[in-house]
């Protein structure tokens, strides 16, 4: 029997769980419908989708996944104290690897909700892409740049704001889709949140699969998992990645919610105590 079939067999025997979400053929995940119920197709808005889903830890232990071989990072957000640019759909991350060239990016979330300014339609800068998780998903735009190697911690290390780390392209993103009047000595920054990214393959599926550890200052952690595929193939890849973690016993956990959503959350909590 192929080892895609037998991962399926798996999943679906009495001693592996597989969770009540997973119904119809996107498995965990569900396809985007209109307000009467009628699937709408993803292809105009993206030409890929990126596949999410949070999890426990305890959950995955028989993925074996090797944490020695884990890449690290710390993730830096950057809003107002009161999120005025998450309310606006925007979303400001700064990233400082540990084994290459740092990174910012500027994100329209959802990108539907903005004008999307001519200038950078023109230049096809913006990276389009489907964030799905169980029971929702976004269109969203990045504006990346890439930082060089260390600059993210000699920043932060010497006390300078990160705000200052944004390209010109990415200031005249906010400015043009942000709160008015917006300035970058208005934003804080929330984080660092530590980090820890795992590539893994696990057998009968022909795609790569990370497993993203976020750890919280007050000891609280999640693990998200998640795949990149054409819009075209998502159902398949879906339903396949499904029946994949159902073999090892993985299962969504009961509130699904993006890794920045959280950080924004835990953040703000603890800049209000």
């Amino acid at each position: 029997m192929p080892a895609r079939d037998r991962a399926e067999s798996r999943a679906r025997r009495p001693g592996n769980r597989p969770s009540t979400r997973n119904v119809g053929k996107w498995g965990y995940w569900v396809p985007p419908v209109d307000r009467s119920g009628r699937t709408l197709k993803l292809a105009g808005q993206a030409e890929r989708v990126e596949l999410k889903v949070v999890s426990s830890e305890r959950e995955c232990r028989s993925l074996e996944i090797d944490r020695a071989r884990a890449r690290t990072r710390r993730v830096f957000f950057l809003d107002t104290p009161d999120l005025a640019l998450y309310r606006h759909g925007l979303v400001v991350r700064i990233r400082d690897h540990d084994d290459r060239p740092d990174d910012a990016v500027v994100k329209l979330r959802p990108i539907g909700s903005h004008t999307v300014p001519k200038w950078l339609r023109r230049k096809n800068a913006l990276e389009v892409e489907i964030d799905a998780m169980p029971g929702q998903q976004v269109c969203s735009g990045s504006l990346k740049v890439r930082l060089g190697r260390g600059v993210v911690a000699r920043t932060w290390n010497a006390g300078r704001p990160l705000a200052k780390l944004l390209a010109q392209p990415q200031r005249r993103l906010l400015a043009a889709c942000g709160p008015d009047r917006l300035s970058l000595n208005d934003l804080v920054v929330f984080g660092p949140v530590e980090v820890r990214k795992h590539k893994l393959q696990p057998a009968g599926f022909d795609r790569q699969l990370c497993a993203e550890r976020w750890a919280f200052p007050d000891g609280s952690s999640v693990l998200e998992f998640s795949t990149r595929c054409p819009i075209g193939k998502a159902p398949e890849v879906a339903a396949r990645l499904t029946a994949i973690l159902s073999a090892h016993g993985v299962s969504p956990s009961q509130e699904q919610a993006t890794k920045t959503e959280m950080t924004l959350r835990y953040s703000v909590a603890d800049w209000a105590a």
